[in-house]
Order: C-alpha cells, then sequence, then structure tokens
C-alpha cells in the first residue's frame, strides 16, 4: 500500500468519526499534507454554502497549551474581515476545528509552477492585494510571520486571498518539509525575516520583509536565497545581499528594483514602515502618476508667457497656474510645482494691476455712454424685460449696457439692434427690437450649455484647431458648446463630444 492510499484511509476514517460536528457536514478530505491540521470541505445546511474545515491534527490534541492557544487564535481571526484575507466563520472548541470560507482556486506557489513566472502586471497586482490583507491585519494586531506563495491563493475571478494567519505562530513548527526544523523558528527558510531566525523582535516588518522576498520570486521567477540546506539558506538571509533584481531581470525598472531591496533590507528600520508604504510604492508602479508630466508643461507655459503679449502672456500664465495645481494634486511634495503656481500668480497679478487702471481710463468713456443714454430718458422711452438662462453682457446697438437676466428701464424709443455675449464662449446674432414708449418688451436669450475641454500635447506650443477654426496653443482650456466637436494638432484630429458641465482633458 502507497503513502498516498495511507492518506485516503486516514482521511476517510476521520470523515466517519466527525460526519457532522458543530453543525457542518464534513464531506471530504482536501489535504493532510500540513504539519499541523488537516482541511476538508464541509457543508453548512443552515445557510447552504460550502465551507473549508481545518482540524488540529490528532497528536496535538492532548497538549492543553497548544489546545488553549488555537481557541485564543481562531477567536482573534474571527474578528478578522477583509477581502484579502480568507475569513473564518465558526471554531468548534470540541473538534478543535477552524470552519473558514472555501476558496475556488490554487494556492499561488502551484500557479508559479505552471508558469514559471507571471506577467510583471500581474505579480505587482498579487502583492497589493497581499500588502492591503496585511495591513489590515497588523491594524488588529495581528502578524502572520510566514507570508509566502503557499499561503496565499488566487480565486479563479483573480482575488488574492492570504490563508493559515497565526498558524505557524500557535505550534512554533513548519507546515512542510522544508520548513525550519524542531520548532526553533516560526516561518519558511526561503521568505523568513533576519529577526526571526536570530529571536529578535517580530512584527509587521518581518511580513513585510517576506512579503518583499515573495515579490523578488514573482519578478525575477527565483528565489533570492538558495542554500544546500536549511541553515545555509537562513545564513544567507543573515549576511547576504541578495543579487538586484534588476540583474536577475533585465525587464524590471530601476524603481521596482529598488522597492523590492528596501522591502527586504535587513534592518527593519530600513525597511518600509508599514504595509501600506509598501502597497502605495507598489500601486504607484500600476497607476503611474502624471505629475511629472504636469509639472514640465506648466513650467513651459510660465517660461513661454515671458515673451507674449499681454493677453498671451495672460492665457499662458492661466495653463501654468492650472497645470501646477493637476501637478500638486497628484503629487502634493514637489516644490518646483509650488515655486511655478506662486511664481505665475504674482506676475498674473501684475498683468491685473495694469488692466485695472486701463479700466479706470475706460471708465470715463463709459461714463459718458451712459450720460448720453440718461438724456436719452428725457426723451421717454419704454422698458426691455430680457431673460437669459445663464449670466450674459447685454449689448444694445453695439454698446454694453449691463447684464441680463435683467429689467433695464427708459430704453429710448425707436429701433434697436439687441445681442447677448458670454466672452470667449457664445455671441449671439444681433436682433432687431423696436421699443415703444410707456411699454415693456420681453426678449428670451437661451445661452447653449457647455463644458471644459483641456487639451494638451506632448510638445507644449502646438495650434490647436477646433472645428476648423484656431484657436489657441497648447495646453488649452476652452468651454465648448454641448455636442460633437472636432479638435485637430499637427494633422491629427480627435473627436470629442461634450455634455453639459463636462470637464474634459485631450491628450495629444
Amino acid at each position: 500500500m502507497s503513502d498516498n492510499d495511507k492518506t485516503q484511509i486516514v482521511g476517510s476514517q476521520t470523515i466517519q468519526n466527525v460526519a457532522k460536528i458543530h453543525g457542518f457536514e464534513i464531506v471530504r478530505l482536501i489535504s493532510d499534507k500540513g504539519g499541523m491540521a488537516d482541511v476538508y470541505e464541509a457543508f453548512q445546511s443552515s445557510v447552504g454554502r460550502r465551507v473549508a474545515a481545518k482540524m488540529l491534527k490528532s497528536r496535538f490534541i492532548s497538549d492543553e497549551n497548544i489546545k488553549k492557544r488555537f481557541e485564543e487564535e481562531a477567536k482573534l481571526l474571527g474578528q478578522l474581515n477583509h477581502a484579502n484575507i480568507v475569513q473564518v466563520f465558526d471554531f468548534s472548541n470540541e473538534h478543535l476545528t477552524l470552519f473558514m470560507e472555501f476558496i475556488e482556486g490554487k494556492p499561488l506557489d502551484e500557479i508559479i509552477s505552471e508558469k514559471e513566472k507571471l506577467p510583471l502586471e500581474e505579480s505587482l497586482r498579487i502583492i497589493s492585494g497581499i500588502l492591503d490583507g496585511l495591513h489590515y491585519a497588523h491594524g488588529h494586531g495581528i502578524v502572520h510571520r510566514d507570508i509566502k506563495p503557499g499561503n496565499v491563493f488566487l480565486t479563479d475571478d483573480g482575488r488574492v486571498k492570504i490563508t493559515d494567519f497565526g498558524i505557524a505562530r500557535i505550534v512554533g513548527g513548519g507546515e512542510q518539509a522544508h520548513q525550519t526544523q524542531q520548532g526553533s523558528w516560526v516561518g519558511t527558510p526561503s521568505y523568513i525575516s533576519p529577526e526571526q531566525i536570530t529571536g529578535d523582535d517580530v512584527g509587521p516588518w518581518s511580513d513585510i520583509y517576506s512579503a518583499g522576498v515573495t515579490l523578488y520570486l514573482l519578478a525575477t521567477g527565483k528565489l533570492p536565497f538558495v542554500g544546500e540546506n536549511i541553515m545555509k539558506t537562513a545564513v544567507m538571509h543573515l549576511n547576504d545581499a541578495p543579487p538586484p533584481p534588476q540583474q536577475v531581470n533585465p525587464l524590471i525598472s530601476s524603481e521596482l528594483s529598488g522597492i523590492i531591496l528596501k522591502a527586504m533590507a535587513k534592518s527593519p528600520k530600513n525597511r518600509f514602515p508599514t504595509a501600506l508604504a509598501f502597497k502605495e510604492a507598489i500601486d504607484r508602479l500600476l497607476n503611474p502618476r502624471k505629475d511629472a508630466a504636469y509639472l514640465q508643461e506648466a513650467k513651459a507655459e510660465w517660461e513661454r508667457s515671458k515673451e507674449q503679449s499681454t493677453t498671451g502672456k495672460k492665457r499662458c500664465l492661466l495653463n501654468s497656474i492650472k497645470l501646477s495645481q493637476m501637478a500638486l494634486t497628484e503629487n502634493p511634495d514637489l516644490p518646483d510645482a509650488r515655486k511655478i503656481l506662486d511664481g505665475s500668480r504674482r506676475d498674473l497679478k501684475k498683468i491685473r494691476t495694469k488692466q485695472y487702471m486701463l479700466t479706470a481710463g475706460m471708465a470715463l468713456i463709459v461714463i459718458a455712454i451712459y450720460a448720453f443714454l440718461i438724456l436719452q430718458l428725457f426723451k421717454g422711452g419704454g422698458t426691455l424685460d430680457i431673460y437669459t438662462s445663464e449670466a450674459a453682457d447685454v449689448y444694445l446697438d453695439g454698446t454694453k449696457i449691463g447684464t441680463a437676466p435683467f429689467v433695464f428701464k427708459d430704453i429710448p424709443t425707436g429701433r434697436h439692434k439687441l445681442a447677448v455675449e458670454q466672452p470667449g464662449f457664445y455671441r449671439s446674432a444681433e436682433k432687431n427690437i423696436v421699443i415703444k414708449k410707456g411699454e415693456t418688451l420681453t426678449v428670451n436669450e437661451v445661452i447653449p450649455s457647455g463644458g471644459t475641454v483641456t487639451i494638451v500635447s506632448s510638445l507644449p506650443g502646438a495650434t490647436v484647431k477646433i472645428d476648423g477654426k484656431n484657436s489657441g496653443q497648447t495646453p488649452l482650456t476652452i468651454k465648448l458648446i454641448i455636442g460633437s466637436h472636432s479638435i485637430e494638432i499637427g494633422g491629427t484630429t480627435k473627436e470629442v463630444v461634450v455634455q453639459e458641465n463636462d470637464q474634459l482633458i485631450v491628450s495629444f
């Protein structure tokens, strides 16, 4: 009879002895390869769900200390509820069995052995999920102490699940033949942190180290330390520097290589301070920020403003302000972006001061126009009640008389030309109206709805054509009427559909 046949018989006998425990029906033996527990498929009929039952091996049942710690650990793990951690549903003190979430999937080490090396993006996504679960567990005072591909499952729909929380910690031994012997260490030699070997304080930083080793394997296809035996592997963790990941796999970026080496630093104080900090570094690689690009364009616009006339200078400075704000939103720790933002605002303030002075001179002209209109009032007039869907300037016979919606009284009688305008966005066609003495003329003008479109290009300063008309240079922010528009830069055309209150970014 083979060892495998013996295993099946042992499993069958166990099932017959505990066919139903704690309200769970034991269905079949999944694995008896663990050094501490056997895993069964079970069914919770009260809610109609499959679960995994992890039962302490019989050789540990007589050890009261282990039984007590197993029960305490079960209660602690039962408090964890996170998408990246296998959830514990219940615990049977009588049978020393944990009832957990049943996973439809495979352990990560099995997937690695099948594929040899996973795509880098998938590897980063897996590590991000592991670190998310670790951050949650660390926040509840739990340290895994045996993070490795064998304790991570990937479900059939791609979700990451950490398993065996606290198990190695309870018995102080290994679950596989290649794990540490005689309970001297807690962990697996290929992934164990230096402090677990030396007996120094173990904490979240130990899981960070093991996650770094796991990432090293995923990214390079090789473990950083492989000794002739357990002791030599452990000594390498203590004394040897891992081969730089970028040398093992040239496709790895220097940034990722640095992240891995930081996680695997010999001293905990040189590693990432938290699992969350480690995860954020990984997520930045998965979702690169655009702060550097925004900063470069903001700087180019600020420099270009120094060569422009007043109108062009103002446009460039407004673009520079917006781009530097976008850079700071992506990354608040950008001193250059803050410098450009402050400088652009200062230069814009100078322009506006000059414009205010010009406005004061123009005020005399406006006063003269209003004086003329007042004189016309003495001749008698009518009322113009103009309603607009949005605030707009009102022009009567080419002269601005105010802002609508508003009721304008004492308008001179006779024929006039009326137009409304939102500067830089919309101006209506002139409309012929007739004002009669003592009467009110009501006019409704609808301002088209629109959205804001920001147009950027790889080389700032490119000419932008919108619907066939020159509209400025990149980066350009402009309000467009709702509907379809054609945007062209350097012979390349993109179609955009603007909806009400849209804030679109179009990149070339």
